[in-house]
């Protein structure tokens, strides 16, 4: 009877251990639930070193898989290098529906609409009075489409880029309550001020109403070198006038006045 009860013990012993058991391949100190040392350098006690570590697999108890690390944190974690797919299909993507797949600054891979995550777009905020030969920046409204790329002030007018890279500016702008002969030049200059990066200028033979101007667009590309760079948007006549925000006439009334940045 005493014999029988040992063996029942042993037995619950043994199964215990194999169900709580990690499995170790060119080691025998794993690490997690399944453990290969690709390169048989694992210490036999403690934790290997990163360097250690970089040709092993690992399969957690939580079913994280990780390629290069022990500890991985996502359901798949490489510690480092590259991703290749050698028969990768031919599918084409569809714009506006499908998604860029980004990694973030810890390496974690995300999906973004990239179209909308890469545009700056305001409206001017309200109407504004402009000196002859005067240099005035233009104070846009909080942005109707913004994403991490920029950084509006709405009080000064300054734009921030915090991130380097090819920018698509589009600066349309519209004057009125101006003098015959009137010439306007909407640019952007960098902040702190220095010589224009771009500017375009328009000019009315006529005289404009308060409500009803004169338009003109303006399109160019930025170049920004590095992140935190700034810049504003300016308006300049050579005789007084008005910059407007809303512009009313025979066929109804709407924004006029706004400006538009694409990351590209």
């Amino acid at each position: 009877m005493m014999t029988k009860k040992l063996l029942i013990v042993i037995k619950v012993f043994a199964f215990s251990s194999l169900y709580f058991a990690q499995v170790g391949i060119n080691t025998s100190n794993p690490q997690t639930s399944f453990h290969i040392d690709g390169a048989k350098d694992n210490p036999t006690s403690g934790a290997p070193t990163a360097a250690q570590q970089a040709n092993d697999f690992s399969v957690t108890n939580t079913g994280q898989v990780g390629i290069g690390t022990t500890a991985p944190t996502e359901k798949l974690d490489v510690s480092t290098g590259n991703v290749r797919v050698r028969d990768i299909n031919s599918n084409i993507g569809v714009g506006g529906t499908d998604r860029v797949v980004v990694a973030d600054a810890n390496g974690v891979l995300k999906t973004i609409d990239f179209t909308a995550y890469s545009l700056f777009h305001a409206r001017l905020a309200a109407n504004q009075n402009l000196t002859s030969s005067t240099i005035t920046t233009l104070l846009f409204a909080t942005p109707l489409a913004t994403s991490p790329f920029y950084s509006y002030n709405t009080s000064t007018g300054v734009l921030t880029f915090n991130q380097p890279g090819n920018y698509l500016v589009t600066l349309q702008a519209s004057f009125a309550s101006a003098p015959a002969g009137t010439q306007l030049l909407v640019g952007i200059r960098p902040n702190p001020d220095a010589n224009y990066l771009g500017r375009g200028s328009h000019y009315n033979a006529t005289a404009t109403s308060a409500s009803v101007g004169e338009l003109m667009n303006y399109s160019t590309m930025l170049i920004i070198p590095t992140a935190g760079y700034q810049i504003r948007f300016t308006a300049a006549p050579n005789q007084n006038c008005t910059v407007l925000s809303t512009e009313t006439g025979s066929t109804g009334s709407g924004n006029v006045t706004n400006v538009t940045v694409q990351k590209i």
